[in-house]
């Protein structure tokens, strides 16, 4: 997929329909254990449109090499992509793919007429992939042309595994020492307005990435903040934000 025709899918992301076209944008995940790469592909699975339909896990090193090729593309009864239409297929270990099945795997991404939502893993961190994984061709290029956003490495996996339980000691560990040098800078300087400075100085980045990701469309914002719309209006407002347009 181009990178052109992939910014129409995001500038379009909250028109009818267009839920689905962004969520079927592959994901890579990478650099951390299995559980740790089922459980976000789970919960991401889970939080998307195609969360009604199945979640298929495909453990590429659990089926022997010869096999393979009828899990993922053939059998009539077991293949992975048929199973999970309209949901979520998780190929974990890429990389165990012969030459001749990845060029087949990323014609299949490149089409994907069966609307499934693929996430890609690999225990190794995606620069070591690369450069050492023996990766045919049009996978290696498939790899390199995906975007920031689509690429989940240790950090940004257990920073959603926190999420998915509650738990926000994780951020609140990164933003301590930042916070607490302006906090007492405020209060040396005789600050009357710390807690309004320091949630805006939060809130503001917060809400001005959530509406680049949805297009800049305020609705679709305000559902994942979770907030109602008015709110976000008056923060948008208030922060001066600019709204993004789609492209």
């Amino acid at each position: 997929m181009s990178r052109q025709h992939d910014m129409r899918h995001e500038a379009n992301f909250v028109t009818r329909g267009e839920a689905q076209s962004s969520a079927l944008r592959t994901l890579l995940l990478y650099g951390t254990s299995g559980i740790e790469r089922r459980e976000v592909a789970r919960h991401l699975h889970d939080h998307s449109p195609y969360a009604a339909g199945n979640f298929v896990e495909a453990h590429l090193r659990a089926v022997p090499r010869g096999l393979r090729a009828d899990r993922l593309f053939d059998s009539p009864e077991k293949n992975w992509i048929k199973q999970a239409q309209g949901g979520t297929l998780l190929i974990d270990e890429v990389d165990c793919l012969c030459p001749a099945l990845q060029k087949r795997f990323v014609d299949f991404l490149t089409h994907n007429d069966a609307r499934v939502r693929v996430i890609v893993a690999t225990r190794y961190e995606r620069s070591v992939l690369l450069q050492h994984g023996d990766l045919e061709e049009s996978l290696y290029h498939w790899l390199t042309s995906l975007e920031a956003s689509q690429c989940l490495g240790p950090e940004r996996i257990r920073a959603i595994r926190l999420l998915s339980k509650g738990e926000s000691l994780g951020l609140s560990a990164l933003l301590e020492p930042v916070m607490r040098r302006y906090i007492t800078a405020g209060l040396e300087a005789g600050e009357q307005n710390l807690h309004a400075h320091i949630v805006g100085a939060v809130e503001r980045p917060l809400i001005s990435m959530v509406l680049s990701h949805a297009g800049g469309n305020q609705l679709r914002a305000a559902e994942l903040l979770g907030i109602n719309r008015n709110t976000l209006r008056k923060r948008i407002r208030d922060f001066a934000i600019v709204i993004p347009k789609g492209e």
